[in-house]
């Protein structure tokens, strides 16, 4: 037989158990928030990194494409006196003979 004070030992100590549970949970809580939290700010860093880093990559992206036409133009007037250049001795050779 259950007698009254048995009773009252173990809601006693379930309540102390209950209590300690509550401690441990508000703890772990806690933890979670700050590492939920650390969590949030590095993904608040990586995603400003990621948008510099693409900012920085279009700046460099646009400085090429201004160097190709650039060389392509280079190339263009390269080619253009590369004809002449040829062309110099036969010129040369029609007005020595004109003489």
């Amino acid at each position: 037989m259950v007698t009254v004070e048995t009773l009252q030992t173990e809601v006693r100590d379930l309540k102390r158990r209950l209590e300690l549970t509550e401690t441990r949970v508000t703890q772990m809580e806690g933890r979670f928030e700050f590492v939920s939290g650390q969590l949030r700010d590095i993904q608040l860093y990586m995603h400003a990194k990621f948008g510099d880093m693409e900012g920085r990559l279009g700046v460099i992206e646009n400085s090429i494409s201004e160097l190709k036409v650039a060389q392509a133009r280079t190339d263009s007037k390269v080619d253009a006196l590369s004809a002449k250049v040829d062309a110099l001795p036969r010129v040369l050779a029609e007005m020595l003979a004109k003489r």
